[in-house]
C-alpha cells in the first residue's frame, strides 16, 4: 500500500502537466522584454507614403544627373566648336593677309581674284576697288616682298564674328635703302563667316 502510494504520488497527472505548462507560458510572457511586446503591436515605419516619398527623391535626383550630365555635354559641344570656329577663323585671317603681301608683280596679280574671295562686307567692296592699285603699284615699283614671320591669335570672340590679331613682319628688298630692315606689323582682322568659311569684314592696322 505504501509503495503504490508513493509511486502514485512521484507521477504526476496529466492534468498537473497542462497546468505546468500553462503557469511556464504565462510566467515567460510576463518576463519578456517590454519591447518585443509593443514591436509586436506597433505597425511598421515602412508604409507605402514612405516608399512612394523615397521613390520621389531617387526620382528628383536622377532628373538632377540626368539634367547637369547634359548641360555639361552642352557646354562641351559649344566650346569644342567654337574653339574650331576659332581656329579656321585664324588660318582665314593669315591667309588673306598673306594675299596682300605678295612676294612680287606676277603673284600680286595672281593675287588679286584671291583677296576678293577672302573678303566680305564694306571690306570687300573696298578690297574691289584698291585691288587694281596694289597691281599698278607693284609693276610700277617692282615691289618685292619678303615676309618673314607671321603668326595670329584669337583677340575676341563675338556672337557673329571673330576679331584676329594678325602680327607678321617683312622686308623689301626691292628697296636699296631698307632691304636688310625688318618691318613688323599688327593688324585686327574681322572674320566673319560667309558661305562656310571665314572671311575678313574688316581690316585695321593695330598701333603699339
Amino acid at each position: 500500500m505504501e509503495g503504490d502510494a508513493g509511486t502514485s504520488r512521484l507521477t504526476p497527472t496529466d492534468d498537473s502537466i497542462d497546468e505546468t505548462d500553462e503557469v511556464v507560458t504565462e510566467a515567460t510572457a510576463e518576463s519578456a522584454p517590454e519591447s518585443e511586446v509593443a514591436s509586436e503591436n506597433r505597425p511598421s515605419r515602412l508604409t507605402r507614403g514612405w516608399f512612394v516619398a523615397m521613390f520621389v527623391a531617387l526620382l528628383v535626383l536622377a532628373l538632377g544627373v540626368a539634367t547637369g550630365g547634359y548641360l555639361v555635354l552642352r557646354s562641351h559641344n559649344e566650346n569644342t566648336a567654337s574653339a574650331v570656329a576659332e581656329q579656321e577663323a585664324m588660318a582665314a585671317a593669315k591667309d588673306c593677309v598673306s594675299a596682300t603681301n605678295a612676294p612680287d608683280p606676277a603673284a600680286m596679280a595672281a593675287s588679286v581674284q584671291k583677296i576678293l574671295d577672302c573678303t566680305t562686307g564694306d571690306f570687300g567692296e573696298y578690297a574691289k576697288m584698291m585691288a587694281p592699285m596694289m597691281v599698278e603699284a607693284y609693276q610700277a615699283a617692282n615691289v618685292k616682298v619678303e615676309v618673314t614671320t607671321m603668326r595670329a591669335g584669337v583677340e575676341k570672340h563675338n556672337d557673329d564674328t571673330i576679331d584676329v590679331l594678325v602680327a607678321f613682319r617683312f622686308k623689301v628688298p626691292s628697296n636699296p635703302e631698307t632691304q636688310d630692315q625688318e618691318t613688323g606689323l599688327r593688324l585686327r582682322a574681322q572674320m566673319a563667316p560667309e558661305d562656310g568659311r571665314f572671311k575678313i569684314a574688316k581690316l585695321d592696322p593695330v598701333m603699339t
